[in-house]
């Protein structure tokens, strides 16, 4: 027996079909756990459940698959684009899901493990703090801006800053919003500050968030926030698989002698994309080789279109060194030795006799792979900026 579940927060609609595709049953049962766990019950090792994904779902996958031989989590984004429909009701839905699952037709989501699943809750649950932050942030440059006070230089939410806030003059409705954002604010950098205390800790023992870290632009803020969204990086082939999962490559139209390429797709999860934007903009500016895509895409599409190209460089990039087991290459020793030994304990960052200088030194300190010798194509490449630098040199000194 085919189950389509059409899942909603107060109840769940269920259409049963028979081996054949005939329509057996309609009925809904109640959206709580313990009617699902009832009529779960029922299920065997031969029976197969299908339903969309959405808030609720895994929580739903992991009582159902207890008895049902077979839980398949669906696309939704692609299950509407394969079954457009004029007529869309609570029963027709589940009864589209399980006549795809019967003819092998359907976009299934992979469920995460434990560990990835968690690691996504609180990488998705520290943006929302600094979502708050920005907000509040914005509240309290609008109470400023009302009475006509500028901000002092520099730093506008330091310490400093915040005790002479406090300090002005407001009348009394004024004064009692911005103290309480300005508590409100505090109180939120607490908890971004043991959320951040969260995901160094995992960083610390996962050696595959040590890698990403070796990147330059990638912190202990972005490397477990790739790491929820990849899980096994096996079941990419290739890193184009990659970058299309994260949605950073573009939309194509072809039909006979004509491609059009459009904007990036922006398939999968929203938050992992920030992230990549987020440490792009930091590898811009770095001495990495990977920042010359940023520059070059620059002077012909702009900023935002470069900074996404770069972006998907660095998932690129990500998958490689996910692969192969191996840090970057070409990482700034000083600023790279600054993010891993955040990640060492504090006493054991006192005993160290001196401080690396090589990139070498540096990843052998942070307990990482040793770099294998660099390729033929590496450097041949090499070879070729160095003779490019030293041609800019000599037109320099001429000029």
């Amino acid at each position: 027996m085919i189950y389509g579940l059409d899942a909603h927060k107060e109840f769940i609609q269920i259409c049963a079909l028979g081996a054949k595709g005939s329509k057996r049953k309609e009925y809904r049962i109640a959206g709580t756990e313990e009617a699902i766990a009832e009529w779960a019950r029922q299920l065997g090792p031969r029976d197969q459940v299908v339903l969309e994904a959405t808030f609720h779902t895994w929580a739903i996958h992991a009582i159902v698959a207890r008895t049902a031989g077979r839980v398949v989590v669906a696309n939704p984004m692609e299950v509407k684009a394969i079954a457009h429909a004029r007529i869309k009701t609570d029963k027709v839905d589940p009864y589209t899901l399980a006549r795809l699952l019967q003819a092998d037709f359907l976009p299934e989501v992979v469920l995460p493990d434990a560990s990835a699943w968690a690691l996504r809750q609180l990488v998705s649950h520290r943006r929302l703090l600094v979502t708050q932050r920005i907000a509040i942030k914005n509240t309290i440059r609008s109470a400023l801006n009302r009475r006509l006070i500028q901000q002092p230089e520099g730093d506008r939410f330091s310490g400093k800053t915040r005790r002479w806030m406090r300090s002005l003059e407001l009348p009394p409705t004024e004064r009692f919003l911005l103290h309480n954002s300005l508590d409100l604010l505090e109180a939120i950098d607490e908890r971004i500050a043991t959320a951040d205390a969260e995901l160094l800790a995992v960083a610390a023992v996962e050696e595959r968030a040590r890698l990403l870290m070796t990147i330059p632009g990638v912190g202990v803020n972005v490397a477990p926030g790739l790491l929820a969204a990849i899980g096994d990086i096996h079941r990419f082939p290739s890193p184009e698989k990659l970058s299309a999962y994260l949605g950073l490559v573009p939309r194509v139209r072809q039909s006979a002698g004509r491609c059009h390429h459009g904007r990036i797709t922006k398939a999968g999860s929203t938050l992992v994309r920030s992230l990549g934007v987020e440490a792009a903009q930091i590898l811009a500016r770095s001495p990495s080789p990977l920042a010359t895509t940023y520059w070059r895409v620059r002077r012909k599409r702009g900023h935002n279109v470069a900074v996404t190209a770069l972006a998907r460089k660095l998932v690129v990039v990500a998958w490689h060194l996910l692969q192969k087991g191996e840090p970057y290459r070409y990482a700034p020793a000083p600023r790279t030795r600054q993010k891993l030994r955040a990640l060492i304990p504090r006493d054991q960052r006192r005993r160290a006799a001196h401080s690396p200088e090589t990139l070498e030194q540096v990843y052998r300190e942070a307990d990482l792979p040793e770099l294998p010798p660099p390729s033929q194509a590496e450097r041949r490449a090499a070879a070729v900026n160095r003779r490019a630098r030293t041609r800019i040199a000599n037109s320099s000194a001429q000029t």
